[in-house]
């Protein structure tokens, strides 16, 4: 509507009509009633507030067909509408009337669908819409819920532009809704932090619980859970989430020993120098009350056999260590490493039983690769094959024979020194040469396949006794 004044008259519709100064200031007045009006009329409902003209109960359902084109369902479909705080947080449709399909909102405070599986509900003005939606916007309507004895008529076409608009607006205003949504779960996380830790709170002890522990405890062996009592001077009883309760890992510091500092699951570390005293110790601290501690050791038992594995590589993995040309030929496989194998008795400083200490030192890398207390018994298995060599691929046009296979690379040779002291070691050593690579096709089928390459060469033991000193 424009309205143009001139001294006390406008123009409306071509037409000049007399006002007074008073019945200007009251028409501004209704044409801004009438703009807000006007605005409201475009601005987007959110699901909330179209359900409100809902309510759980029986539905007449049409169905789209092949030809889309909706056809009335002759049974009727219970939908139940469940809020919390007057916001819609679950809508529990009972397909064919007996299957439960429960659709969660896509954002609760602003939603512009229900999600299930797949499918999505979306209500409109007249009608509820079941539908299917792809990546690129558009929907695909299934099911037509209207209320018990309404009709319904709209189109198929019309339905799934109706929901697309929908939503497409919807989305433009969730952006706040989100935020909200986000800054009150933060809120209530906190809050809900708060509640069960042991912040401002009075409290008693700390306990440590021990929920799983192996029969086995050393390195590689399984992890020991655990979790935290705090008993408050009331008698109450706060635990950790493992332990069925809500206080917060977080209200502690771990300083374990000889084991990972990892909440509710620690592993026993696999270097025997970071376990000095043959056992693993789980302290907690708590960092409210600084006062407060609790500390629960576990002897090591050192009886899980241990894998040592210095392989040489695969020819397939050759370009991962040096710089290669791959023509049809295979690549040669990498040897076994070099080790030196040193071994001591000592005594467990625990129980005081016979343990060996092990050091694995590798002359290939110029580096100790492990660090092992084990019992006499317990098998210490040393894996230093030769590498698998490439398979030849097939051969150039012009060539009368496919690629050759790579050869397979020497097992490691493995020297044990052992002190005096020690009465038995369970060693086994794994150094066989590694397979040859297959030779390739020809690229003619009258021409010769490429020949295999070489399998690679026993690697070698040797064993020396001499006083042996090491440092853990």
């Amino acid at each position: 509507m424009a309205i143009a004044e001139v001294n006390n008259y406008s123009i409306r519709n071509g037409f000049y009509v007399c006002i007074s100064k008073q019945k200007r200031m009251k028409y501004c007045i209704l044409i801004f009633v009438l703009l807000l009006s006007f605005l409201k009329g475009f601005s987007q409902e959110s699901q909330n507030d179209i359900i409100a003209n809902y309510s759980s109960g029986l539905y007449t359902v049409y169905k789209s067909d092949d030809k889309n084109k909706f056809e009335k369902v002759s049974k009727n479909w219970p939908i139940e509408i469940s809020s919390n705080g007057g916001l819609v947080n679950k809508i529990l449709v009972k397909r064919s009337g007996i299957l439960d399909e429960i659709f969660i909102p896509d954002v609760i405070g602003y939603p512009s669908y229900f999600l299930f599986k797949n499918f999505r509900l979306t209500f409109l003005k007249e009608y509820i819409v079941y539908y299917e939606w792809n990546a690129k916007q558009e929907a695909t309507a299934k099911f037509i819920f209207v209320k018990e004895g309404h009709k319904f008529n709209e189109e198929y076409g019309t339905v799934n532009l109706t929901v697309q608009k929908y939503v497409a607006a919807t989305f433009k205003n969730q952006s706040t809704a989100k935020s909200t949504q986000k800054e009150e779960l933060a809120r209530l996380t906190e809050q809900d932090r708060k509640i069960n830790s042991l912040e401002g709170k009075e409290v008693k002890t700390i306990a440590l619980k021990i929920i799983q522990q192996p029969d086995q405890v050393g390195h590689f062996g399984k992890a020991i859970h655990y979790g935290i009592i705090a008993t408050l001077k009331d008698g109450t009883e706060l635990k950790t989430t493992n332990l069925g309760g809500k206080l917060p890992w977080d209200d502690f510091e771990l300083n374990h020993e000889g084991c990972s500092n990892i909440a509710e699951i620690t592993n026993v570390e696999n270097d025997a120098s970071k376990i000095p005293n043959d056992e693993v110790v789980l302290n907690i601290t708590s960092i409210h009350h600084k006062q407060l501690k609790a500390s629960h050791s576990i002897v090591t038992t050192n009886d899980i056999p241990i894998q040592v594995y210095r392989n040489g590589y695969r020819g397939l993995d050759r370009g991962k260590t040096e710089v290669t040309f791959q023509g049809v030929d295979g690549q040669h496989a990498g040897n076994g490493e070099t080790l030196t194998i040193k071994v001591v008795a000592a005594k467990h400083k625990k129980t005081g039983g016979a343990i060996n200490k092990i050091e694995v030192y590798s002359e290939s890398q110029k580096q100790i690769v492990g660090k092992y207390k084990l019992t006499p018994g317990t098998a210490l298995i040393v894996n230093v094959k030769g590498g698998q060599g490439m398979d030849g691929r097939k051969g150039w046009e012009n060539s009368k024979m496919g690629g050759k296979g790579g050869n397979g690379g020497n097992g490691g040779t493995v020297t044990v020194i052992k002190d005096p002291s020690v009465q038995e070691f369970n060693i086994t050593i794994n150094n066989e040469g590694g397979n040859a690579g297959r030779g390739g096709p020809p690229a003619q089928s009258y021409n010769s396949k490429g020949p295999d390459g070489h399998q690679g060469s026993q690697g070698s033991l040797h064993n020396q006794t001499q006083k042996v000193s090491l440092n853990f």
